[in-house]
């Protein structure tokens, strides 16, 4: 079995077992991943002498959302003891197209992440563009997002090229904080 986690937009979870769909949930609400997690994990858990495989969505996507889909995928391969795949949760998208296909999703404040994707592998991105900007050629299929497909990340991991980190593809809003102010009496 092959257990699918991403929370790069909404929560998205599937659990296959081969052609098989035994869990899949998808949601678009980028507030309540740890709250809707719990149960679907719980649900998982039922069959996890037979898991052999996590596949973690890194995004591109929010620094909150993603690290919670990262840390209870992450958390569940290691104590099952199992492989974990990271990869870019546009594939789920992008590599099950079978025409050049653009894959882009919300990252908030006015921009999209995009990525390109030609003969079922990601050929571009993922990169950051204003949403009135993303380069779309004129021969490939534009895909918006809202969510990503578990179901599909977990069938397509093998094909998918792994990351090693998550895609956050702009800086940290929290800044480390400079010296101290002085003080006097």
């Amino acid at each position: 079995m092959i257990l699918a986690i991403d929370t790069s937009l909404g929560t998205s979870f599937a659990l296959i077992d081969g052609d098989e769909t035994v869990i899949d949930y998808r949601g678009t609400d980028s507030r309540s991943h740890a709250e809707t997690l719990g149960p679907l994990i719980a649900q998982a858990m039922q069959h996890r002498d037979r898991i052999e495989q996590v596949v973690v969505g890194m995004g591109p996507g929010a620094f909150t959302g993603l690290r919670v889909g990262i840390a209870a995928g992450e958390s569940i391969a290691t104590g099952l003891g199992v492989e974990r795949v990271k990869v870019c949760s546009h594939d789920a998208a992008g590599l099950a197209a079978a025409e050049r296909t653009l894959v882009t999703s919300d990252v908030r404040r006015g921009e999209r992440a995009w990525s390109l994707y030609e003969a079922g592998r990601r050929i571009e991105g993922p990169s950051l563009a204003k949403a009135d900007a993303v380069p779309t050629p004129a021969d490939a299929v534009r895909v918006d997002i809202d969510s990503v497909d578990a179901v599909s990340l977990a069938r397509n991991a093998a094909r998918s090229e792994q990351v090693s980190a998550a895609l956050y593809l702009r800086p940290a809003d929290a800044m480390v904080p400079g010296a101290p102010k002085r003080v006097s009496v």
